[in-house]
């Protein structure tokens, strides 16, 4: 069973997931995406940690010609890195069940023609920015600033990537608001409806050789 989970910024997409990948035994993968991908390439951590779930500018972007890996020559790190994290899906999806975090998984996943159930997790704007004010001590009108252009980064970057819209409805097999039952309420309910439909996907899903995108 497979389970991408994308989510606006400061609705707890990251931690229900991760609640929900422990309640159930599931591998979670979020920044664990990224830690994977940098292994590998030769481009500099640094400069792949700042490309993650953000699509290239046609203004500012920066070609590579020394990777060791042939295939990731002559790309942007916004392209690299997301070649390298489908990669790491991929590789994930063949080999245990998983939650994902972000990254265009449930496109990855679905041009590979393997089942999973695809989540957005959603929360009205002001519980957003007052969860982020209390995580982060922040102030008010930098959270806000801070989950505008996030959103808007996520937005461009699944836009851009994946074949879908980005927060839209229809495109996900299920979206949830966050603030009706908290954090570790929803994740308890997505729990039990992952658990129910464990064995029809198991049954529908198809797990074949899969081509690794890089």
């Amino acid at each position: 069973m497979l389970v991408c989970i994308a989510r606006e910024f400061g609705s707890g997409g990251h931690e229900i997931g991760k609640r929900l990948a422990q309640m159930l035994g599931y591998a979670f993968y979020d920044q664990e995406l990224v830690t994977e991908a940098v292994k590998k390439s030769n481009i500099s951590p640094d400069t792949l940690e700042n490309a993650d779930e953000k699509r290239e500018s046609p203004w500012l972007h920066r070609i590579f010609y020394d990777d060791g890996n042939k295939e990731l020559r002559g790309v942007t790190a916004n392209e690299a890195m997301f070649r390298m994290q489908s990669a790491v899906i991929l590789e994930a999806a063949q080999k245990e069940h998983c939650v994902f975090v972000g990254r265009c998984a449930d496109d990855v996943l679905k041009r590979a023609g393997i089942k999973r159930l695809s989540l957005f997790i959603t929360a009205p704007f002001h519980d957003r920015v007052d969860r982020k004010m209390q995580l982060t001590g922040m102030d008010e009108k930098s959270v806000t600033s801070l989950i505008r252009k996030t959103d808007k980064q996520r937005k461009s970057y699944y836009n851009f990537y994946a074949d879908g819209s980005w927060g839209k409805p229809y495109n996900f097999d299920l979206c949830i608001n966050s603030s009706a039952w908290g954090i570790e309420h929803t994740a308890k309910a997505l729990a039990v409806l992952v658990r129910q439909t464990e064995g029809v996907f198991e049954k529908k899903g198809e797990k074949g050789n899969v081509e690794s995108p890089i």
